[in-house]
């Protein structure tokens, strides 16, 4: 208990102004000033002259007691206030005011929660119940509705989907062939430029041998051909006439006739085939023959020489009238008409 807040209660109650008042009042005024019921009782009893409940020590007893013997004191310190009113009895107009106010109250606050708190605790009826089923229901078929279009273009998709991997499978495995034939190919065109690679080291191989080749055999012809040459020319000298022609008439139409009809025949005697096909070959060239006039004027200058220039005379003439006779061979054919001259006289 405070002890300070008892004195103060004890001088309030000892003060001879306040003892008229009523107990009431009194205790209100002390439970005004914050005390508990077991202060004021205390303070009651020692202000009737009873003893303190609890024990305390001389100093504030002496306070007491010159507080109580001193009630200036305590108007002093401000303890007491001015008197309590009582109060006043309730009428029956205050308690129908106040059963009004409160019914008021209560039917506000009624209309509000039903109004927020209403539809929540509303029992709907049957036709709402039906509208509601029908909504429902039209929802859940638009529901379904959804997902079998959704299903539809699910599958659709997969079906695409499915054709596009078969194609793209069909596309892969046509491009490994191809790739497989390029491969191939390549492979192939590799080989074959290795083939080819081979072949013109081979041809440069093969080119100099082949000229070195053809170089002996032009060396053998060259030397074939004049083996032949030296072999014609032996034979030319070997058969040359040592006398001349005692008939020049005979003689001259028999050496035109020999020469003209056999223009090669002797030639070819004692040749090789090959240089006689070019010698024939030789024979179809046109060459220059004597002109007449020439020969008209020998023969007219001199006769006696006639004899001796009438075997190459006529083959000239019979040169000019074929055109084909090559000095070459009417040199070769010279013993050959002098000798059938010779056997004829």
């Amino acid at each position: 208990m405070r002890e300070d807040l008892i004195q103060s209660a004890i001088s309030f109650l000892t003060d001879p102004k306040v003892q008229s008042a009523a107990l009431a009042k009194k205790v209100s005024f002390l439970e005004s000033k914050g005390m508990t019921s077991e202060e004021i009782e205390e303070a009651m009893s020692r202000a009737n002259g009873g003893a303190p409940s609890t024990t305390s020590t001389s100093a504030p007893q002496v306070g007491a007691v010159a507080q109580y013997t001193q009630p200036g004191s305590v108007q002093q310190q401000g303890m007491v206030g001015p008197p309590v009113p009582a109060r006043p009895k309730y009428d029956w107009r205050d308690v129908f005011i106040a059963a009004v106010l409160a019914g008021g109250a209560t039917y506000g606050l009624w209309t509000l929660a039903k109004r927020v708190f209403g539809p929540w605790f509303k029992v709907p009826s049957q036709d709402q119940l039906e509208k509601d089923k029908e909504a429902l229901d039209q929802q859940f078929q638009a529901v379904e509705e959804s997902l079998k279009e959704i299903k539809n273009q699910t599958e659709e998709a997969l079906t695409s989907v499915s054709t596009q991997s078969d194609k793209v499978n069909d596309s892969l495995i046509s491009l490994e062939a191809v790739l497989e034939d390029l491969k191939k190919g390549d492979e192939a065109r590799k080989d074959e430029f290795d083939n080819v690679k081979n072949d013109v080291a081979a041809l440069q191989e093969l080119v100099p041998k082949m000229m070195d080749r053809n170089k002996e055999a032009q060396n053998t012809v060259l030397e074939d051909l004049q083996n032949e040459l030296k072999s014609l020319k032996s034979l030319i000298v070997s058969r040359r006439p040592t006398t001349p022609a005692p008939e020049q008439g005979s003689g001259n139409n028999t050496i035109n006739s020999t020469t003209s009809n056999s223009p090669g025949t002797s030639v070819e005697n004692g040749l090789s085939p090959r240089l006689s096909a070019a010698l024939n070959g030789a024979n179809n060239i046109k060459s220059p023959g004597i002109p007449s006039w020439q020969m008209a004027a020998a023969k007219s200058a001199d006769t006696p020489a006639t004899s001796s220039s009438s075997g190459v005379t006529a083959p000239a003439t019979a040169g000019s009238s074929s055109s084909t006779t090559e000095p070459v061979t009417t040199t070769a054919q010279e013993p050959t008409t002098t000798n059938t001259s010779q056997q004829q006289a």
